[in-house]
């Protein structure tokens, strides 16, 4: 990937960065490698609707990754639906055209893998998924913050991603995130963020573009 200026706004990454991100958001979020690699294909799932929208960053050094994009939770949740639905038909062809037992029994280890590794997300500290918008947060076009995540041994990589990312914001959006840790939240009060209940947080962007504060 060719460097950026620091000017410059950052440029969504592709499908083909989606393990890459899930790797990072699986390693970020669990102790050590092995549950990392267990959680990886429920990140993988969980970020693909906003990576199919061009809201999936990774910054120059393919360590840190930030989901930015407008919140179209209906349109997330269709993706997920259409997904599972293609996965099942899929499933259901490969049980008609090869061995039964195998096909089910490949069917059910899937599903295992996937449930193992939902409960790993939910299990670690900042990992279980948590709502951007509430009562508190202004009407208006909503852009989402999330997902920021950074691989083990680097410093910051994330947070500055999400920064370049929030100073290239739409003029007059809305802003929102859920902040996974109480550290988190902090830095994006200190962003120019307001708090609101359970981690949530959200920025008014004026009309005119105007440098944030760093995270």
């Amino acid at each position: 990937m060719p460097p950026h200026s620091p000017d410059e706004a950052p440029r969504p990454s592709t499908v083909r960065d989606l393990p890459r991100a899930a790797w990072i958001s699986a390693r970020a979020s669990t102790p050590n490698v092995p549950l990392a690699v267990l959680s990886v294909p429920i990140y993988a799932f969980s970020i693909l609707p906003m990576t199919l929208r061009g809201g999936l960053y990774l910054d120059e050094s393919r360590t840190g990754t930030v989901l930015f994009a407008r919140r179209r939770p209906i349109l997330d949740g269709l993706v997920v639906v259409l997904v599972t639905a293609a996965a099942f038909v899929l499933w259901v062809a490969c049980i008609l055209l090869f061995d039964t037992m195998l096909m089910l029994l490949l069917g059910m280890l899937v599903y295992a893998a996937l449930l193992v590794g939902a409960v790993i997300a939910l299990v670690q500290p900042g990992g279980t998924t948590l709502s951007a918008s509430g009562p508190e947060t202004p009407k208006g076009d909503r852009w989402m913050v999330a997902a920021l995540a950074q691989l083990p041994g680097t410093r910051m990589t994330a947070v500055m991603l999400a920064r370049r990312l929030i100073e290239h914001a739409p003029p007059g959006s809305v802003l929102v995130a859920a902040a996974a840790t109480d550290a988190l939240l902090e830095r994006y009060v200190r962003a120019g963020f307001t708090a609101g209940r359970a981690r949530r947080v959200y920025r008014l962007v004026p009309p005119r573009t105007q440098r944030n504060p760093a995270m």
